[in-house]
């Protein structure tokens, strides 16, 4: 069973948490969001050319005690499999926009976050309850920009918006 954590309960991870726990956010003039799943794309997000980009696996590591970490991606570069066994994260080969919006939506989309900067991210992002659109070293396409709640300069922003809820009240406020 998930717990719910109070909104003035920052999502920085603790040690001691053994399972996920759902954050629920509180954004004045806009709906509770209540967060389980984090899906992450793996190219030109979380990796710049196929190599992790510094700074997210201590990220990611502080996370995973809160949601459930997702990595879905095409693969172009051949490390979603050495990265996941690397990071300890579940992944999931996925070739279209299409294919990411059916695992969404079997996932629940009201209960995901969502993290992409490609075209075949667009639907996910809109999809998801919170999509985070970056713009890393490899760029980001303005279709999935124009399709997040938010845009971050780097995946590193992005993380950082969910290890302190604070930042994305301030943020999506209406």
């Amino acid at each position: 069973m998930r717990l719910a954590s109070t909104a003035a309960m920052p999502l920085m991870a603790s040690t001691d948490c053994v399972e996920p726990v759902a954050c629920t956010i509180e954004i004045p003039g806009r709906p509770t969001l209540q967060i389980e799943h984090l899906l992450l794309d793996l190219n030109g997000t979380l990796t710049n050319r196929g190599a992790l980009i510094d700074g997210v696996r201590d990220r990611l590591s502080r996370l995973e005690p809160q949601l459930e970490l997702h990595v879905l991606s095409a693969d172009t570069c051949g490390t979603l499999d050495e990265l996941g066994a690397e990071l300890h994260l579940a992944t999931r080969r996925i070739s279209s926009g299409a294919e990411k919006l059916e695992f969404l939506n079997a996932t629940g989309a009201q209960r995901c976050a969502a993290i992409g900067n490609r075209t075949n991210d667009v639907a996910m992002l809109s999809a998801a309850a919170l999509g985070i659109a970056v713009i890393g070293p490899e760029g980001a396409s303005t279709a999935a920009l124009a399709a997040a709640d938010v845009v971050c300069r780097s995946i590193l922003d992005a993380l950082d918006l969910l290890l302190d809820d604070r930042v994305i009240v301030a943020t999506l406020r209406a």
